[in-house]
């Protein structure tokens, strides 16, 4: 009965080892938060992965589209990248409409995205703020709900966004905006896109 046990009890650890490095690989994959933002003229996707740390672990990648982006994170930065736990989409308020459009668009068409993510537009300390602290998703988040209990015309996750401007004509709704100077807030704006945008 020994002699039958002893080589299973020897391969045993090689299969937990490899358990364990899988779902490592696995987590550092896994993005929470997407921001969007704009330096010097050109348009850029960070990605921050899930972490235990205070410290945010983000991967800025230039692009021209969030399908890019996300193609040249997979490929040069973040392998086997996920967007199944996406929790926020964040875009610095300064980015055109289309951008937000074109983006949603391609997000729309892909069953491996979180449904529920929600989306905000953010000014520049906000951002800075995200980039700074892990903190500040939650409570980000905090604040995206409160707005939504206050104001159910804003619409608070990218599904309703989307569906906001869905069919033709011009579409002008509201979005949360996310402040901070010194602490975060969150208010009401105006968004429009036009049929040109489609």
């Amino acid at each position: 009965m020994h002699k039958k046990l002893l080589p299973f009890l020897l391969v045993l650890p090689l299969i937990m080892s490899g358990c364990v490095a899988s779902r490592q690989i696995e987590s550092a994959a896994v993005i929470e938060t997407v921001s969007v933002s704009m330096q010097d003229e050109k348009l850029f996707y960070t990605f921050y992965r899930l972490t235990d740390s205070s410290t945010p672990d983000g991967v800025s990648v230039p692009a021209e589209s969030f399908e890019q982006a996300q193609a040249l994170a997979e490929s040069q930065y973040i392998p086997h990248l996920t967007l199944a736990k996406l929790e926020l989409l964040l875009y610095e308020q300064s980015i055109k409409p289309e951008v937000l459009r074109a983006d949603l668009d391609y997000i729309s068409t892909q069953a491996s995205f979180s449904p529920i993510a929600y989306l905000a537009l953010c000014d520049e300390n906000a951002l800075r703020h995200v980039r700074q602290k892990t903190s500040a998703q939650p409570q980000i988040e905090e604040q995206l709900i409160l707005c939504k209990n206050q104001n159910p015309s804003v619409q608070i996750d990218y599904l309703s966004v989307f569906n906001s401007y869905a069919g033709e004509g011009q579409k002008t709704f509201s979005v949360p905006l996310i402040t901070s100077n010194g602490e975060l807030k969150v208010s009401a704006a105006e968004i429009t896109f036009s049929a040109e945008e489609k």
